[in-house]
């Protein structure tokens, strides 16, 4: 039975609770928020699903107001501009987190790394990270993750120092698909389609002003999957973005995205997990094409996946050369070490199939006949 302390007040009670401080600014996040509670009392799954909420939402909404402290803490980093940052997109399971993790070995970069990305802050100078209380707790809380869930750092590593995801900043809106990826609750997804995510956008806008407040020049280098079906109101909130758009055959990617949902909880059943990413990045493509026509004159390099794989180094050659980066060769000899330190399956082999995740690849293959058609992804 669910217990009440799955309630809007008993959640933001206790993140008070962990912080020591109330202030979360804008109530807009309230709908999605109560969207989410009101399905997991729905759910015929409620009681195990009730407990996996009540962590993520109370993370979230501390999450909050760690950037509300560092905003009345330093209001003038709200005026700082966010200048042509570098996004990594693509389906999920297309070389994104690679990419990603490759590029961020070059300085010129900044990138929130996992532990900040957590609970925003100032980011410190990186000689600074491991001593800091917060980190240890996110790398403690990690580590102890990939115990108790064999194979996920296979299906997608993380680290509380390497550079993450925008989706780890972007859920304190509660407008994300990050929910969908953690619970099974059909009434959220569904409000998740028809919601407006700009101001979730403008939000994470404003955390990275807070977390490079005191790099404000650098470039950022940004990356989420989950950008696909985000794409215009991410072209709207970064107009002179540069972006970099991955592209895999989905019957790869879907399949193997099923595998990483199904791995992150014991109430997942494996049969509902692969419609449910056929259906999400399905609709992702269609707007991200859409986005793409509405908005010719965005800055867009395509990279599809077996480049990539086949020559890392080549692949970001070529993305420097399109966006007008430069590369020094300190930097590139680094790069080599990253991928010679880095080989593909360092932390094991990620096996799946689409018949396990209530899927075939003759469905995806429908579902995406256009994408894969204009991206020859056979």
């Amino acid at each position: 039975m669910v217990k009440e302390e799955l309630s809007i007040e008993a959640l933001h009670d206790e993140a008070i609770r962990n912080c020591g401080h109330d202030d979360f600014g804008d109530s807009d996040y309230h709908e999605g928020l109560e969207v989410l509670i009101a399905a997991a009392k729905k759910s015929s799954r409620r009681d195990a699903i009730a407990p996996r909420l009540k962590t993520i939402a109370v993370n979230a909404l501390s999450s909050r107001l760690s950037s509300q402290s560092g905003w009345k803490a330093r209001p003038e980093v709200l005026a700082n501009k966010i200048t042509k940052p570098v996004i990594i997109t693509g389906l999920p399971r297309s070389g994104t987190t690679i990419l990603h993790f490759l590029m961020s070995v070059d300085p010129q970069f900044q990138w929130t790394p996992r532990w900040i990305g957590e609970a925003p802050m100032v980011r410190p100078s990186r000689d600074k990270w491991s001593n800091h209380v917060q980190y240890k707790a996110a790398n403690d809380r990690l580590e102890a993750v990939f115990a108790a869930n064999p194979g996920l750092r296979a299906a997608h590593d993380m680290g509380a120092d390497l550079a993450d995801e925008c989706i780890t900043v972007m859920v304190q809106s509660f407008v994300s698909n990050m929910f969908n990826s953690t619970l099974p609750l059909p009434e959220y997804r569904e409000f998740w389609y028809q919601a407006d995510e700009e101001p979730s956008y403008r939000r994470y806008k404003d955390n990275l002003r807070l977390i490079g407040a005191d790099t404000p020049d650098a470039t950022w280098l940004l990356k989420n999957p989950s950008h696909t079906f985000g794409m215009a109101p991410l072209l709207k909130t970064f107009p002179d973005a540069r972006v970099i758009i991955l592209h895999r055959n989905p019957v790869e990617t879907i399949a193997s995205g099923a595998s990483l949902t199904w791995r992150n909880a014991d109430f997942w059943r494996k049969s509902e997990t692969g419609p449910i990413r056929l259906d999400i990045y399905a609709r992702a493509v269609e707007r991200m094409a859409q986005a793409r026509q509405d908005k010719p004159d965005a800055d867009i390099f395509d990279v599809h996946y077996r480049a990539l794989v086949d020559d890392k180094l080549g692949t970001v050659h070529a993305i420097y050369h399109h966006f007008g980066l430069t590369l020094l060769p300190e930097v590139e000899e680094q790069m080599r070490n990253f991928i010679a330190d880095n080989p593909q399956g360092k932390h094991g082999k990620h096996d799946y199939s689409a018949d396990e995740f209530g899927i075939t690849d003759d469905e995806v293959r429908s579902r995406f006949a256009d994408y894969i058609d204009q991206f020859n992804l056979d």
